[in-house]
C-alpha cells in the first residue's frame, strides 16, 4: 500500500523516522491522528489500537515480529494521543542527566514541582513492569520528587502489577494505567492541570572556583 509523501509522525517529531511501525500507523489507523473524531482518550487509544487488530496479520510473519509491531503501535498510539490533548513539551526516548544507560518512554516536566515526570508505555507487561520499575527507581534516586507512570493495554496484566505497587515489591512506579480506561482520562486529566516546561539548565558544580 503506498505511503504518504509527508508523514504527519515525522512532521511533528512524533516518530522520528519513517520505519513500518510509522507506515502502518500512518496508511492504516490515519494519515491525520489530528482529525480523528473521538470523544476521550481512552477512546482515542481504543478506536485505533481496534483498526490496527483488523489488519496487523498483513504485517507480521511471525510471533515475535507481531509483538514488535505491537509494542511499536501502541507507543505512537499513546504519544499521538498525549499530542492531541496537549500534553506538551513532552520529551520522547528520554536521556536524563545523572541518570545513565537509561532511555525513557516519555519524560515531562513538571515546573511547579521542579520535578520530571516518567511515563512508560508498554502494550504488554509479562515481566517489563520490571525494567520499568528499575528506570522509575533511577529517576527518583537523582529526582527525589518525580513521578512514575507504566501504561499498558492489557488490564489483568496491569492489575496484577498494580497489587505489587500496594506491596511494597514495585517502588518506583506510581501506578500501572491501563490505556482504554477510565483511569486513562483521569490521568490525562490530571497531567493537563499541571505547568509543564522545558526543564532548566543546572550547574553541575557551584562554588567559588579557583583556577591557575
Amino acid at each position: 500500500m503506498p505511503t504518504k509523501k509527508n508523514n504527519i509522525l515525522i512532521n511533528l517529531k512524533i516518530a522520528s523516522q519513517n520505519n513500518k511501525s510509522c507506515k502502518v500507523f500512518t496508511d492504516e489507523i490515519s494519515d491525520d491522528f489530528q482529525k480523528i473524531s473521538s470523544g476521550s482518550p481512552a477512546d482515542y487509544v481504543k478506536y485505533c489500537w481496534d483498526k490496527y487488530e483488523k489488519i496487523k496479520s498483513q504485517y507480521c510473519k511471525n510471533d515475535q515480529s507481531e509483538r514488535a509491531l505491537n509494542g511499536a503501535i501502541f507507543d505512537l498510539i499513546i504519544r499521538t494521543c498525549l499530542y492531541r490533548e496537549g500534553i506538551l513539551p513532552m520529551y520522547l526516548q528520554a536521556c536524563v542527566t545523572f541518570v545513565p544507560n537509561v532511555k525513557y518512554d516519555v519524560i515531562l516536566f513538571d515546573g511547579e514541582r521542579n520535578a520530571p515526570i516518567g511515563i512508560s508505555i508498554k502494550k504488554s507487561l509479562r515481566e517489563r513492569y520490571k525494567q520499568a520499575d528499575l528506570e522509575a527507581v533511577a529517576l527518583k534516586y537523582v529526582h527525589r520528587r518525580a513521578k512514575n507512570y507504566l501504561v499498558g493495554l492489557d488490564r489483568d496484566e496491569n492489575d496484577n502489577a498494580g497489587e505489587k505497587i500496594i506491596e511494597g515489591s514495585i517502588m518506583g512506579l506510581d501506578k500501572i494505567i491501563t490505556a482504554d480506561s477510565k483511569d486513562f482520562n483521569d490521568f490525562i486529566a490530571s497531567l493537563k492541570k499541571l505547568k509543564l516546561i522545558e526543564p532548566p539548565n543546572v550547574p553541575v558544580i557551584y562554588g567559588t572556583v579557583i583556577k591557575k
